[in-house]
């Protein structure tokens, strides 16, 4: 899919390809290199015992010095869950949802030391647990108490190795599992339950891919849509720990960091959610309103107080404390209703200035007040910016409410889209990119449901402590519950009439351009492609679907806005143009548009 099938579809070994990179921490990382491999529990002091984790304490101090090598050859890449109460917090925050599973059949893929595996065991009590272990001879004492249960069976190979995990999808691993027929491989299967622990550190690499981790997801995720590995057994639910920066192109918490794997997960999947990760954002680069992330905040705190959900002591997050005392005092503004507010890290710098300049009293000629008088002036350039930026949103919501009361003419109407344009037009570029980005952004939340993942989530994410896992990275564990997705988007191979694989070819190349208006993206596929969907596409058009009603050319519909059911209706109406072109001929016109890393996966 997306111009990598055929390279890293069917087989690949994360042991074989990949090199040791650099760790690049955010600016909100708050642990550094001494506390890497900190021991924290006794399972932690047992995996620092094999010697393949060096402590920065235990080094030697001379470069001179031979540094004792590890007892056994395994990946020392490895992140092992090592915090039992880490996993207690997960069965009593989410252990509601997962008894559906009770009885059922494990595939565990890299267990690791196996405490995640043992507490996952002793909740669902399952009928049968595969463990498939690459680095047995290193992990198999850390095993053997779950190894010494009935019906659990350790398989020392890779289950990131497609071959490898497709021998094991068998009737002598899995005698309680049969492929269903067409009619119910679209049905939740919940007595299969599959877990992964895909986390390593240093990121691995796998050809031009950055990480193996986010690539596996990737599969994880159109495999549902082509119903192999294990989701030939029907809807198979994914429980995936995974470090905290390869989730972004699954569960992106802003506009920007949305591709095609986000679109995919929400094609095919009823959830995609966080149970427990690292606090604070994703990227320092990309931000949205502060405003959007309190409203989600709190629809999620009202969504948790209706359910009688309680997240357990010490595990809740800034963003829910805050949206729990706005629920009590009734004071939240809905996005779009106020000025924006983006935090810089240029904010943080300037209150501990002004702090110190009341303490201290700085002179005129001092860096510090030269420092901070440079941020004030920022500070106050922003805010008359993003005043702008509200004035413009206003205008543009002012007008979308006349369209949708029908009682003002076209001509009034296209008068003010004319005005708002020019308006927007004589701003710098640098305002006009930002504006769209800001409008682009309320316009996913303002949807009903919200079109992001994260922002549909019944709950918050659990904080992690980095000591709770060895190496210390905080990691995060996303909970995947595929859906029955659209007949047209299973249509894949040479016995179909293509319209998955055209559907691929089709959004790689308007994501490509995805700031462009859909009629613009759609007759660069093909000539004429826009003048006949158009007119038919009713939830383009349905504000109450996600859809755009003016025709302001910054307010227009554009690829990256679209929702999962605007996607569809798509499809559906590409495969009714008389004039559309063959999947081979889409093939030829789009070769330019093959997915890499970038297009398919949210990077930094």
């Amino acid at each position: 899919m997306f111009g990598v099938r055929s390279s890293v579809r069917n087989v690949f070994s994360p042991l074989r390809f990949y090199r040791y990179r650099a760790s690049i921490l955010s600016p909100n990382t708050q642990w550094t290199s001494r506390t890497l491999a900190s021991k924290s529990s006794d399972i932690a002091e047992k995996l620092a015992a094999t010697g393949l984790w060096t402590l920065p304490q235990e080094r030697p101090k001379t470069k001179f010095a031979k540094i004792s090598k590890p007892k056994i050859k395994a990946d020392k890449t490895r992140v092992n869950i090592v915090s039992k109460k880490l996993c207690d917090d997960v069965f009593s925050y989410v252990g509601s949802s997962l008894d559906r599973h009770r009885g059922c059949d494990i595939l565990d893929i890299y267990p690791g030391a196996g405490l995640w595996s043992r507490k996952l065991h002793d909740y669902l009590k399952p009928r049968s647990h595969i463990l498939m272990e690459p680095d047995a001879a290193l992990y198999e004492p850390f095993l053997k108490p779950l190894l010494d249960r009935p019906n659990t069976t350790l398989v020392p190979v890779s289950g990131l190795i497609w071959p490898e995990l497709n021998s094991v999808l068998t009737p002598d691993y899995l005698p309680h599992q049969v492929p269903p027929d067409a009619t119910r491989l679209t049905k939740r299967n919940d007595t299969l339950l599959v877990t992964a622990n895909i986390a390593f550190h240093p990121k691995k690499r796998f050809l031009a891919f950055e990480s193996l981790a986010t690539l596996v997801l990737y599969q994880f995720v159109e495999a549902i849509r082509s119903s192999s590995l294990f989701q030939r057994y029907g809807l198979v639910r994914m429980l995936v720990w995974t470090r905290h920066d390869d989730k972004y192109g699954l569960l992106p918490k802003v506009m920007q960091k949305r591709k095609k794997l986000a679109i995919d997960s929400e094609l095919s999947c009823e959830w995609v959610r966080e149970v427990c990760g690292r606090e604070g954002p994703d990227s320092p680069w990309f931000v949205r309103d502060s405003v959007i992330d309190a409203s989600s905040s709190l629809a999620v705190w009202n969504r948790m107080a209706a359910s009688g959900e309680k997240i357990p002591a010490g595990r809740m997050s800034e963003g829910l404390v805050a949206a729990r005392l706005a629920a009590n005092s009734g004071k939240a503004a809905a996005p779009g209703s106020t000025p924006p507010i983006f935090r810089r890290p240029f904010q943080e710098a300037l209150l501990e200035l002004e702090a110190a300049h009341e303490e201290q009293g700085f002179t005129k000629d001092s860096d510090s007040y030269k420092n901070m008088r440079g941020y004030r002036w920022r500070a106050n350039w922003e805010d008359k910016k993003h005043r702008r930026m509200f004035d413009m949103i206003t205008r543009l919501d002012a007008i979308t409410a006349l369209y949708k009361s029908g009682r003002t003419s076209p001509e009034e109407i296209e008068r003010l889209e004319s005005e708002w344009e020019a308006s927007l037009q004589s701003q710098p570029k640098g305002f006009i990119d930002e504006f769209v980005t800001y409008k682009d952004n309320i316009h996913y939340c303002r949807q009903n449901p919200p079109l992001l993942h994260w922002d549909r989530r019944e709950y918050d994410m659990m904080v992690v402590q980095p000591e709770e896992f060895l190496p210390n990275i905080p990691c995060s564990l996303i909970d995947i519950q595929p859906k029955e997705i659209h007949p047209l988007l299973r249509q894949m191979g040479p016995k179909s009439n293509r319209a998955g694989d055209c559907f691929g070819l089709i959004m790689s190349s308007m994501m490509a351009q995805s700031t462009l208006p859909v009629s613009q993206t759609l007759d660069a596929l093909m000539p004429g492609a826009a003048d006949y969907i158009m007119p038919r596409w009713k939830s383009a058009k349905d504000v109450d679907r996600g859809g755009i009603v003016t025709n302001a050319r910054h307010a227009e519909l554009t690829p990256r806005m679209l929702n999962a059911q605007q996607w569809e209706e798509l499809l559906e109406l590409w495969f009714e143009w008389p004039f559309r072109p063959g999947f081979h001929e889409l093939v030829a016109r789009t070769h330019d548009e093959l997915a890499d890393e970038g297009s398919m996966l949210a990077s930094e």
